[in-house]
Order: structure tokens, then C-alpha cells, then sequence
């Protein structure tokens, strides 16, 4: 998948930022590399440590979502990206992000955005149907709110904050993108299956497997305040 371009980035995380009047929490930091782009003073906390370079002066905590080792409201925000799939009790670690944050403050969430959204869908969710078929997890799939209206239910009324730009993909991209991709999937699996059937899936497509495809990505949060 390719990275966000630097206007975007710039633009969805420039905007979010302004949500922000403090320090930055973020809950599921996995490389650190989102958080970054937040920029301004952060703390990176997760389940396990897997910090890449792009974030080596902010402090990261070893920790539970559902147990934040703060203060109530002792922080300007926190932020919560493609992690709630990953928490059991993600109502529990969406009650914890609004207590720590201050009044003024406040929860940004992401859900994922729509990566494919074009005629290469139909590719990834194949690899995903015969990934399930064959007894295999995706993240997706067993925790994490359906969608932002049962986010909504626990903090109140979210403000949308978005960014579209277009996207360059290959039918090959794609499907192997669905069999390796670490959000996709949860941790602890086998996924070497699913090379034969990323192969499969591309070879009964009808696709050229390099030809490129210009569709629209689209990443998506919501940012709900808390009231001062």
C-alpha cells in the first residue's frame, strides 16, 4: 500500500493537531510513525513495543487501553488509530481516553479509512472470504465497534476530520496487501496460506496483475470533544 502523500498528511494531521490544546496520548502507537505526524508534545503508549525511528524523542509506556496510567484529566488529547479491533473491551478503553483527557480536549478515532475503494475491491475482500474460510482471524472480525455510530454511542456526537486523495495501485498490490497486512489480521497466526491464495484470487480476476489503477483513498476520523 502506498504511503499517504505529504500534502495530505499534512492536511489531516495539521487539522488535527488544532483538537489538541496538550500533550497527545496515543493509545496503539504500533511504529509511532502516525503519532509523528501529529507532531507538538506526545506519549506513546502500547500493548507491546514496536517504535520505529520516526518518533525516538517521545516516551512510550508499556500499557493497557483499558487501564491508562494517567490522571483524569491531565492530558490535551488522545489519539486512537485503527486500534479498537485490537481491545476486547473497546467501550471500557473509549470511557479511560475521554476521562484522561482535559476539558477542551479531546478523542480522535479512526476506524480505517477506504483504501481500495474502486474496482480492486472486490480483490481484497476475496482474500479475506477464503482467509476466513479457512479458519483464520481478521482483526476486523471479532472486536472494535462495527462503526463510528457505535463510537458515537459512548462519547456523544463526533466532528468528521477527512482527507482524499488519489491513490496508484495494481491488482498484485492489492492482494498481497490483504495477505500480509498486520492490521488485517490478528497476531499470532499462520498467514502463509494465504500467498496461495493471494495468487489464486489475482490469477482468476481477469486483471492484469501490474496494469496500475488510479481509485480515491479516503482516511476518515472522528474527534469528539470534551466539554470545558
Amino acid at each position: 500500500m502506498m504511503p499517504v502523500p505529504d500534502e495530505a498528511a499534512r492536511d489531516l494531521y495539521g487539522r488535527l493537531r488544532r483538537f489538541f490544546p496538550g500533550p497527545v496520548l496515543d493509545v496503539g502507537c504500533g511504529l509511532g510513525s502516525v503519532a509523528a505526524q501529529l507532531g507538538g508534545p506526545l506519549v506513546l503508549l502500547d500493548a507491546v513495543d514496536l517504535r520505529g525511528p520516526d518518533a525516538p524523542s517521545a516516551p512510550f509506556l508499556r500499557a493497557d487501553a483499558c487501564a491508562l496510567p494517567f490522571a483524569t484529566a491531565s492530558l490535551g488529547g488522545v489519539h486512537l488509530a485503527r486500534v479498537l479491533h485490537h481491545v476486547a473491551d473497546w467501550r471500557l478503553a473509549l470511557t479511560e481516553a475521554r476521562r484522561v483527557v482535559s476539558p477542551g480536549g479531546s478523542v480522535a478515532v479512526t476506524l480505517g479509512g477506504r483504501m481500495f475503494a474502486s474496482e480492486l475491491s472486490p480483490l481484497r475482500d476475496a482474500v479475506f472470504d477464503e482467509g476466513r474460510r479457512l479458519g483464520l482471524h481478521g482483526a476486523h472480525h471479532v472486536h472494535g465497534p462495527a462503526g463510528y455510530e457505535d463510537v458515537d454511542a459512548v462519547l456523544g456526537a463526533g466532528e468528521v476530520v477527512e482527507v482524499r486523495f488519489p491513490q496508484v495501485d495494481t491488482p498484485r498490490q492489492v492482494v498481497f496487501d490483504a495477505a500480509s497486512h498486520p492490521y488485517a489480521w490478528l497476531p499470532g497466526q499462520d498467514l502463509s496460506p494465504l500467498q496461495a491464495v493471494a495468487s489464486d484470487v489475482l490469477a482468476r480476476s481477469g486483471f492484469e496483475p501490474d496494469e496500475p489503477v488510479v481509485h480515491e483513498r479516503v482516511i476518515s476520523y472522528r474527534v469528539y470533544r470534551k466539554g470545558e
